[in-house]
């Protein structure tokens, strides 16, 4: 994970420079500005219209009902993309550009949905992720299960409780 931090934050910067320079010395330092100005507008653009398209069918899977787990993964990467097309640069242009464009978008999907995702159910089943939810079963300590009453004190600030309200005419 050092690694490709280091990666990130040194040698991608490092190549950007390099790369914006070159740029410039071809094309002049006008024109190379033009084009990181002209893309970050581009782009601030496209991540939001794609930004908006994405909430509106996530939308639509949650009044049916659906959780719209494809969508959210989709709306991190046009988020992502919008961030790095705003940064200047050539590699974060087209990197971003990749993240923004729905089919390249789908993609980078499926590539982190069979990587990251795949890798986490294989370390559910092997035991090195552990995942726990209190879906019905109180609290967990100790590997035992205490049910909740209601007169049970929480924590200090928090008791739980039930009440039922009775309406008298008077």
């Amino acid at each position: 994970m050092f690694l490709i931090l280091v990666l990130l934050f040194t040698c991608i910067p490092a190549l950007e420079l390099y790369l914006l320079f070159s740029v410039g010395a071809q094309i002049g330092a006008i024109n190379t500005i033009l084009i990181i100005i002209g893309t970050g507008i581009v782009g601030a653009s496209l991540a939001k219209s794609q930004g908006l398209e994405l909430l509106f069918k996530i939308q639509d899977q949650l009044n049916k009902g659906q959780m719209p787990t494809g969508q959210l993964l989709q709306g991190f990467l046009v988020m992502g993309g919008g961030l790095l097309l705003l940064t200047p640069g050539f590699v974060t242009d087209i990197l971003g550009f990749s993240m923004v464009l729905p089919g390249t978008r789908l993609i980078l999907a499926a590539l982190i949905k069979n990587t990251i995702f795949k890798g986490i159910q294989k370390g559910m089943k092997n035991g090195n992720i552990h995942v726990f939810t209190n879906m019905g079963q109180g609290f967990r300590t100790n590997n035992t299960y205490e049910h909740s009453r209601p007169d049970q004190r929480v924590d200090s600030n928090t008791f739980e409780a039930e009440y039922e309200r009775k309406d008298e005419d008077i």
